[in-house]
């Protein structure tokens, strides 16, 4: 079988070797060396690369493109597309979320050079009327959130499982502070990070100390609401 020096093996995979390296760093490329101390490489390694090249390209992190190598290494197709599948779900969200803040921007910018084409030209010195971008204020960001009805009905249930009985305090800047059960703090940190993928909107800081848990949550004031609804 050929053996390829590090630039070959970039060179065949259509990368950099740098790129190739920082691989190797990150635990994403087996390290084989020759006799002489080169990095060495197969055609197996270079499809592995062109594998890696390609999920990169799709907008996957490097932790969960190694996670995705590994169900690859076990030479099972379906394996690799039923991990795959979600995560792209996963950045069609994201995407998507991205798409309807650009949109929401957009509207806004579009409003406002309306409103500024809008006003007369006066060679007098600007007044409340010019105040444009006053007046032309950004909408309401839209509620995005990737969950279905059912899957958001599921998660609602658990958080009120986690946190039945747990004090709650309102928070001076609208947040919201709850303490979990400590029993329940492997569920809560569980909670907040599927929180994390499907409401990005949402914030939480969960901390453990002598005194107990303590969950505080916050949300931008439009959201605020459904904080309320999740947390109770």
């Amino acid at each position: 079988m050929d053996r390829y020096r590090i630039s070959q093996a970039a060179e065949r995979a259509g990368m950099p070797a740098t790129t190739l390296r920082y691989y190797d760093s990150r635990g994403l490329m087996p390290v084989r060396r020759s006799p002489s101390g080169y990095r060495t490489y197969d055609e197996s390694d270079v499809d592995r690369l062109r594998f890696i090249g390609t999920a990169k390209d799709l907008g996957l992190s490097l932790d969960r493109i190694r996670d995705l190598v590994d169900v690859r290494d076990d030479g099972r197709c379906r394996d690799v597309r039923d991990t795959l599948g979600p995560l792209l779900r996963e950045r069609i969200a994201d995407t998507d979320r991205q798409v309807a803040a650009l949109d929401a921007s957009r509207a806004h910018l579009v409003a406002a050079l309306g409103h500024l084409e809008a006003l007369p030209a006066r060679d007098t010195p600007c007044d409340p009327d010019c105040a444009f971008l006053g007046t032309a204020r950004a909408p309401e960001p839209p509620i995005a959130c990737t969950l279905s009805g059912s899957e958001r009905a599921d998660r609602m249930q658990r958080w009120r499982d986690a946190l039945a009985g747990a004090p709650r305090d309102e928070l001076a800047d609208g947040g919201i502070r709850v303490h979990p059960p400590v029993e329940q703090m492997a569920e809560v940190a569980a909670l907040v990070a599927a929180e994390a993928r499907c409401c990005a909107f949402l914030t939480f800081r969960l901390t453990a100390a002598p005194g107990g848990v303590t969950l505080d949550a916050h949300a931008p004031s439009w959201a605020r609401e459904l904080l309320r609804e999740l947390l109770g």
